[in-house]
């Protein structure tokens, strides 16, 4: 009696069992580059705590690469990597390999700040406002909190103020800050980033400032929360699905639909 051959695994299912509790026997099977250095000994989902749930999705696959999102969570926090893939033609065993680990990086500087300006006091909090009126407290809190926050506190955020955001996308497409040449000068960027009237819808948002500077993309919006050193968190908005960006281990680690043209991205 023939037997049918065991059908190769697919990136989800490769980070399903590469992120489970328990250990991997085929673990090296499915690694290559740096996640095969990173996983010498034991597979990502031993290292991590083993109290913290683990929700994976796919966020894209086609003939070459693929993304796989995890989402780790508890009772009172959440945090987000994401696992970035290559098929190698070459093996037919293990077509698919993990090629990279990605998380959004530099944020250990955002939970000393907030604790600094949630303890503030209400006289040092109006002396803070009156020396940064652009970025006063309130902004600052909900700012890093959005920075340092999980991927479902910024769906949330955005669904909660989408129509908010979808007037400063507006705003900012009649006023024509971005032109389709190329701002080298960054003169387009510079006005909006100081026009009062975009200025008042984007402060309630805790958007930091908007560019096109990050993504590589000429036509799309992009909302930035805050990060350092290249390691940024924010929104695009780009209606034409065809103009959206790609991922990469190298650049942007994660984009998000979150509907209607609009999307989460975080780069490296």
């Amino acid at each position: 009696m023939l037997t049918q051959a065991a059908q190769p695994l697919k990136p989800l299912q490769i980070a399903e069992q590469f992120v489970a509790k328990s250990g991997w026997a085929d673990m090296k099977n499915y690694l290559s580059g740096e996640a095969a250095g990173q996983a010498r000994n034991q597979s990502l989902g031993q290292q991590i705590p083993a109290n913290l749930e683990r929700r994976c999705q796919l966020l894209q696959q086609d003939q070459r690469t693929a993304v796989v999102a995890v989402e780790l969570l508890d009772s009172v926090s959440r945090n987000d990597i994401y696992l970035h893939f290559r098929r190698d033609s070459t093996t037919a065993k293990a077509p698919w390999k993990l090629e990279a680990v990605r998380s959004l990086s530099m944020t250990q500087l955002g939970p000393p700040m907030l604790k600094l300006l949630t303890e503030m006091p209400p006289a040092e909090v109006a002396q803070y406002n009156q020396k940064h009126p652009a970025a006063p407290h309130d902004f600052m809190l909900g700012n890093i909190r959005l920075w340092i926050g999980s991927d479902a506190d910024i769906q949330q955020h955005f669904r909660r103020n989408q129509a908010a955001f979808q007037r400063a996308a507006q705003l900012i497409q009649a006023r024509q800050y971005f032109t389709a040449a190329p701002d080298t000068a960054g003169l387009g960027e510079q006005a909006a980033n100081s026009a009062v009237e975009l200025q008042a819808l984007l402060q309630p948002l805790y958007i930091s400032r908007v560019t096109r500077r990050y993504l590589g993309c000429a036509t799309c919006l992009e909302f930035i929360i805050g990060g350092v050193s290249g390691n940024t968190v924010g929104l695009f908005y780009q209606p034409k699905p065809e103009q959206v960006p790609a991922m990469t281990p190298d650049h942007i680690i994660v984009i998000k639909p979150l509907g209607n043209g609009w999307y989460l991205f975080k780069t490296t």
